[in-house]
């Protein structure tokens, strides 16, 4: 439920949609942003807005402003090993 602008009651969005970013974000998640269009039918103020957001990858779904975030996670985060790249310097100056 959205509450209105002008007196506070709460609504429904007559018709919704999606919008969703072309780019992931730092941890390699997906927005898709549900927008709504909503009439009060109590004062007949008109307006646009956000209905909710979800974030969706690898690691889970995410829905924006929910208290169980941890719950909708399919995984856990898992640290990546990284590849481990040693140079001796000595080396480098024998070859010249």
């Amino acid at each position: 439920m959205v509450k209105c602008p002008k007196c506070g009651s709460d609504v429904q969005p007559e018709k919704t949609w999606q919008l969703i970013s072309p780019l992931p974000d730092s941890e390699g998640r997906i927005t898709i942003t549900i927008m709504g269009s909503f009439h009060c039918v109590n004062c007949g103020f008109r307006w646009r807005g956000v209905v909710s957001k979800v974030k969706a990858g690898d690691s889970g779904v995410e829905v924006e402003g929910s208290s169980s975030k941890k719950a909708l996670k399919d995984k856990e985060k898992k640290e990546r090993p990284g590849q481990i790249i040693e140079v001796d310097l000595s080396d480098l100056d024998s070859i010249e």
